[in-house]
């Protein structure tokens, strides 16, 4: 796994050092800039997960390499923690509004600057992945969860939930329709998983949405159901998606399970989804098609 990059702007080189030290143990790779402007070309270069950013800056200030930063359409993304001495509110309020992330106040604690620091990688990392059309965990989100669902040894089922057609549909109506019932199948997804209880929801991309349910030792009954759910409630609302032009599509469920699957196997199991989503799409008896998947 790479290692996640901090910059340090920070012109005091014993607090430097200091940060470079604690970070670096925590398995960080910190690189220095002692000068607002070149804070700017760090960043710009690297790509950080993290800025660390003192206010009080020689060249530029603080302040305007985080507004400079949020100004730019490439690094605004990037999160910032910033460090400064003065601890009044006002100062505080400036920083925020340059766009700061978050604050700390020096002196401070070791313990809560990498706690704040996990914290802030953490949430730009789940916003990062987040589909724009549905604000649904995206690729490296379901990916993450299925690893450590295998990793847990947990019995599950894992549903691929996709709309026949798709892109043959949206090159007809266009991508503006096309988001729209995205959008829309997005809320329903997010409305029927969240009555069944607990479970996972990521959106792929396009029409594409995974599910990862507790199974019981049942077996994938519920699984199945839920699928049944999803299909029904796509069928009673799609005549009133864009117009009415999402009327004539169908859709198509693929249903596998965990059992017997170790812990790095994901491939495996995505191998298992997409040979039941190809099945699936090849039925002819129905507009709609649940086929479960077998395991090995």
């Amino acid at each position: 796994m790479l290692r996640k990059r901090i910059v340090i702007a920070e012109d005091d080189d014993a607090i430097a050092h200091m940060l470079n030290m604690a970070l670096g143990d925590g398995g960080y790779l910190c690189v220095r800039a002692r000068a607002g402007d070149e804070a700017l070309r760090m960043v710009r270069l690297h790509t950080p997960d993290l800025l660390i950013l003192d206010v009080m800056m020689p060249v530029i200030d603080g302040l305007e390499v985080a507004r400079r930063l949020r100004a730019d359409v490439i690094l605004s993304a990037t999160p910032i923690l910033m460090l400064t001495a003065l601890t009044s509110v006002d100062q505080k309020v400036q920083g925020l509004d340059a766009g700061a992330d978050d604050y700390l106040v020096k002196p401070f604690d070791l313990r809560e600057l990498a706690a704040r620091v996990r914290a802030l990688i953490r949430a730009a990392r789940r916003e990062r992945d987040r589909n724009p059309t549905t604000s649904l965990p995206g690729t490296a989100s379901v990916e993450q969860h299925i690893d450590e669902v295998l990793k847990a040894g947990e019995l599950a089922a894992v549903l691929h939930v996709d709309i026949r057609d798709f892109d043959h549909w949206a090159d007809q109506v266009g991508y503006a329709r096309a988001e729209q019932l995205v959008a829309a199948l997005g809320e329903l997804m997010l409305e029927t998983t969240r009555a069944q209880g607990e479970g996972f929801l990521g959106h792929m991309g396009g029409a594409d949405f995974i599910v990862v349910v507790n199974q019981p030792a049942s077996g994938t009954e519920a699984a199945e159901a839920l699928a049944r759910t999803i299909i029904e409630r796509f069928d009673q609302r799609k005549a009133g998606w864009v117009d009415g032009d999402a009327a004539a599509l169908g859709m198509a469920v693929a249903v596998s399970t965990t059992e017997g699957l170790a812990a790095g196997a994901a491939e495996e199991l995505s191998e298992r989804l997409a040979a039941a989503m190809r099945t699936a799409k090849q039925g002819e008896a129905s507009n709609y098609v649940v086929w479960r998947a077998q395991t090995a």
